[in-house]
């Protein structure tokens, strides 16, 4: 048994009367046997471990599925429910292995694919409605001693805000550094925060842990631009314009053109600029329709020939009116900026806010606090 499941035991004997704690007795001789069973497989032994104790109930940040059975709040049952939303036999063995609900309903679960022994599966995160998962913790372990830092936080329990949200991703960062999730929560805290220079380097740190999130690289790639650091924009661009499926790119969030597009702003910025064609080539040879690679074929003679760049692709309408004097333009922008209706990619991509950017530094937008 690792350490971090045996500090939760040792909490939960210590904590009887927690707010939200309510766990059920141990596991009947069978219980156990019975998911195994099942599953064609041993439970990872931390889990066991726990179950044996505390055959499902309350903890204080979500539920503990029992083992045994069938129906809501049972592994079992969940593992019914992810059969069906994925498609695939409930004995399955790649299907993932549910333990956990959260409060707020994401559903924790072994990433059985990962990893030949139980004891080296993963936990992932299971959305309520959609087959996207994605690791969230790199062992039981971790998730246990992350459950702690929440339960013993002084802010555990207070009403949700940007600090307890990005206090929450600083813990996750501190007891997992290696996992993507935890350093994305902390960037999109940050992000929302008005402090788009650190927002920015844990979107980096994000990008390189494996398995990465790729969607991460699109944002610090936002980020880096309108804060004019091109030395961050190539390196996340030397990974964002890599060869990628159309399923790799969906990951990403992002399009070929939309990339090139927003590497448009460092034509001046980039000298000599070999570095900045070479990924513009990359681009254009994954562009998925011949309009895209006219605009990267545009945007690729502008940097080689000095020729005007053309202007880059909106994707959505424009969300506020050009106006004449700027700094009313500003205001209402900042104004929609704060309340979601302009994004980053509309600063970068909307050639109606180009004034702006000459009335002042559009990375002056970032640091508007965007409270939750």
């Amino acid at each position: 048994m690792h350490r971090g499941v045996q500090a939760m035991l040792s909490w939960i004997a210590e904590n009887p009367g927690f707010p939200g704690l309510r766990l059920a007795g141990a596991a009947g001789p069978s219980e156990l046997p019975e998911v195994e069973d099942r599953i064609f497989s041993p439970l990872p032994t931390d889990l066991r471990m726990l179950l044996a104790q505390h055959n499902g109930g309350a903890l204080p940040t979500g539920t503990l599925l029992r083992a045994g059975g069938a129906g809501a709040d049972t592994i079992l049952g969940e593992l019914e429910r992810l059969g069906l939303l994925f498609g695939r036999a409930s004995d399955d063995p790649e299907l993932p292995l549910p333990y956990f609900r959260s409060n707020e309903g994401a559903l924790l679960a072994f990433d059985r694919s990962a990893a030949p022994v139980a004891d080296t599966w993963p936990v992932i995160d299971c959305p309520p409605d959609l087959p996207e998962l994605r690791l969230v913790h790199r062992t039981f372990d971790g998730w246990c001693r992350l459950c702690l830092r929440e339960w013993t936080a002084p802010d555990f329990g207070a009403e949700f805000s940007l600090e307890r949200y990005l206090n929450g991703g600083l813990r996750h960062a501190e007891v997992e550094p290696d996992v993507a999730t935890a350093h994305a929560t902390v960037a999109h805290a940050l992000r929302r925060a008005g402090e788009p220079e650190r927002a920015l380097a844990a979107y980096l740190i994000a990008a390189r842990c494996v398995p990465q999130l790729a969607f991460c690289d699109w944002e610090g790639l936002k980020l880096a631009v309108l804060l004019r650091d091109a030395k961050s924009a190539l390196t996340i661009g030397r990974r964002l314009c890599t060869r990628a499926p159309a399923r790799g790119w969906q990951a990403r969030a992002t399009t070929p053109r939309q990339v090139a597009d927003v590497l448009s702003h460092l034509v001046t910025e980039v000298e000599p600029p070999e570095p900045l064609l070479a990924l513009l080539d990359q681009l254009g040879a994954q562009a998925p329709d011949d309009e895209s690679k006219a605009a990267i074929g545009a945007l690729r003679r502008a940097v080689f020939g000095g020729e005007a760049v053309p202007p880059p692709q909106p994707v959505r309408p424009t969300a506020v009116s050009p106006q004449l004097q700027l700094d009313a333009f500003w205001e209402a922008t900042e104004q929609a900026y704060l309340h979601g209706a302009v994004r980053d990619e509309d600063l970068l991509l909307d050639p109606a806010y180009r004034p702006l950017a000459r009335h002042r530094p559009l990375a002056d937008m970032l640091r508007v606090r965007r409270d939750f």
